[in-house]
């Protein structure tokens, strides 16, 4: 055996060892009693309707869930933003390919991973959008301020079709806008 093919069995050995000397014991062993777990689901009790990233986003469950259950009023809203989104991802892939093609600052790094960015967000706004994700809301907000940055980053170019995904992304970020927390 050469001293590489050493040095990579001792270390798969040894990686392999950390696994058998780790603590296994079931949550009971460690103290998690049943009465442990209730005491602190007692303590949470106040939160139990909140999602998990409530404190940094949303209100509680039922706050979303009542905003979505205006349905009626709002599908008109929902239903202009899930296009403009889908719009909005078409338009800024294509605008990729374009950008590729040419090269120079059209190729640059940011500009790329910011149409990316934008692309792959309104797509997943849709996405959360047609499941009727109680987080839609929230995707919506993110995504209107991708899409201003990414309308402000192509409309610093002179071509026709880089005016024209600005335009599309700010035509999408309007629309998020409406539905956004």
């Amino acid at each position: 055996m050469s001293g590489s093919s050493e040095n990579s069995e001792k270390t798969k050995l040894n990686f392999a060892g950390n696994f058998e000397s780790r603590d296994v014991r079931s949550i009971d062993n460690k103290g998690c009693t049943g009465e442990a777990l209730k005491d602190e689901e007692d303590e949470q009790g106040s939160n139990e309707n909140r999602s998990p990233i409530a404190g940094k986003m949303s209100g509680s469950m039922e706050e979303l869930e009542r905003m979505q259950g205006s349905e009626t009023s709002a599908s008109k809203e929902v239903q202009e933003c899930l296009k403009d989104s889908l719009e909005c991802y078409q338009t800024c892939t294509q605008t990729i390919i374009r950008c590729l093609t040419i090269g120079d600052k059209h190729a640059k790094p940011e500009n790329l991973n910011l149409l990316s960015d934008c692309a792959r967000m309104c797509n997943t706004n849709a996405d959360f959008m047609l499941r009727k994700s109680t987080y839609h809301p929230q995707t919506c907000g993110l995504t209107a301020d991708i899409c201003d940055e990414c309308a402000d980053t192509c409309d610093r170019f002179d071509d026709d079709f880089m005016k024209e995904c600005a335009s599309t992304c700010r035509r999408c970020s309007e629309s998020c806008r409406e539905i956004a927390l």
